[in-house]
């Protein structure tokens, strides 16, 4: 999967897996007082699982949680690494703007045109302007900060994942303490049979190739992995409501559950706009980076006074 443990695993795929197993233990903790031994071994296995873990909500995240801010007239999806470059966005200053547009021109024969807004055109062009800047930051070794940045935006698009399914997942637990019909276990069962098929269908769905152009294979794979989000949530609730008929809480334990259930459905909009503002800062860190660096290089490249 990758050639090195880095910063981005740990804060990317790590960290959100490890979160999504306390999630998913936290109900048989409080209930049955039942949490995972301290064993070297179980440890690794925990940390094998959480990674294995965090691969799987990234995948689901990258496309159903998107860092776009802005659409374009014609309803596409504009990223902050397009929208910083357009004239009178203050996030860079202008100067700094002409002089990244001049940089990627001499070196890559791109016209950003710094001084009109983004379209659809002109934001494919800077998309592959900013990918090709950041493999400059990266081959020059000068991408650190910029990669802190990522995964900081990773870390944070994951506990977005994480939290959502919380809130699905212990609201499942909480309902179970109240409802105990027949009705309604036959109901989660049927509910749950369903979301599974839907997910697996989902699934083959997106091995397949399509013929359509990228924009639009992009926006279809957006809409079916948001699709598939929406029924995992499902399922994860028809889980807990399962699991909780079996542990059996009580309702000074269901109302516990609500409780976290609640603060889970806080800490993910929290999440969310977290991970807004690090794409952010992500985007502009790499446009400020490859300008330093260039800067930088050239100063390096000029022979000294008095030099000959």
């Amino acid at each position: 999967m990758i050639e090195k443990f880095n910063f981005y695993d740990i804060y990317g795929y790590f960290l959100p897996g490890a979160a999504f197993l306390a999630v998913f233990w936290i109900p048989f903790g409080l209930i049955k007082h039942r949490w995972p031994s301290n064993t070297w071994t179980d440890a690794i296995v925990f940390a094998v699982l959480a990674y294995i873990v965090g691969h799987l909500l990234q995948s689901i995240a990258t496309n159903a949680i998107p860092s776009w801010e802005l659409q374009t007239p014609t309803g596409s999806n504009r990223y902050p690494s397009e929208t910083y470059l357009d004239h009178g966005d203050k996030e860079l200053p202008e100067k700094s703007k002409t002089k990244i547009k001049d940089l990627i021109e001499a070196q890559f024969d791109l016209d950003l045109q710094v001084d009109k807004p983004g379209n659809d055109e002109i934001d494919v062009i800077r998309h592959n302007a900013f990918l090709l800047a950041r493999q400059i930051l990266i081959q020059g070794k000068a991408a650190s900060y910029a990669e802190q940045s990522q995964g900081m935006y990773a870390l944070t698009r994951g506990l977005v994942s994480v939290f959502g399914l919380a809130f699905a997942y212990w609201l499942g637990w909480s309902v179970a303490a109240v409802l105990k019909s027949h009705a309604a276990v036959n109901a989660a069962i049927v509910v749950m049979a369903v979301a599974l098929v839907i997910l697996a269908n989902i699934s083959f769905t997106s091995l397949r190739h399509s013929p359509d152009p990228p924009a639009k294979r992009k926006t279809k794979k957006r809409r079916i992995e948001r699709w598939y989000a929406f029924a995992l949530l499902v399922a994860l609730y028809t889980i807990g409501y399962t699991l909780g008929l079996r542990v059996a809480p009580t309702i000074k334990q269901g109302v516990l559950l609500a409780f976290l259930s609640a603060w889970a459905f806080i800490a993910c909009l929290r999440a969310y706009g977290a991970y807004k503002s690090f794409a952010g800062q992500f985007a502009a860190t790499v446009w400020r980076d490859y300008l330093a660096y260039n800067v930088a290089a050239s100063m390096n490249q000029k022979p000294e006074a008095g030099a000959r």
